[in-house]
């Protein structure tokens, strides 16, 4: 869990937030990079939530774009799995193929880490979000 959270989610973070690479040419010739009016957007709105979430969700979101080099694991893992999909949701342009793939990622890796044992069937569920991926790219 730990590996991932703490790695890969806030490299998709930055990535999507066009502070990923050292230059902004790099940065700004990315199209699905969410310009920071959505982000403090998207914080707002997280915070706003705070005191309506259930406990079971573990640690209350906190403003991505403010706090997000002191997020936790656990603070990834919600972005990831819980308040990704319906906030960028609204943010993305309309029938961009991107968010698509992040659905199918975001699927294979919420399916990934709920599970400690993979059947075969499960595998061949993996196959399948894993190759509408190359449909959509």
């Amino acid at each position: 869990m730990h590996l991932f959270f703490e790695n890969v989610a806030p490299h998709m973070f930055k990535l999507w937030s066009g502070r990923f690479f050292k230059g902004d040419t790099l940065n700004n010739s990315i199209p699905f990079v969410l310009p920071k009016s959505s982000w403090k957007e998207i914080g707002k709105e997280m915070e706003k939530n705070k005191k309506t979430m259930p406990l079971d969700f573990g640690r209350p979101p906190r403003n991505i774009w403010k706090y997000n080099a002191g997020y936790k694991a656990e603070e990834w893992a919600n972005w990831i799995t819980l308040y990704s999909v319906p906030l960028l949701k609204s943010k993305l342009p309309e029938g961009y193929r991107i968010y698509k793939c992040l659905l199918n990622i975001l699927m294979i890796f919420k399916f990934l880490i709920s599970k400690i044992y993979i059947k075969f069937i499960d595998i061949l569920n993996i196959g399948m979000n894993l190759s509408q991926l190359f449909i959509y790219a």
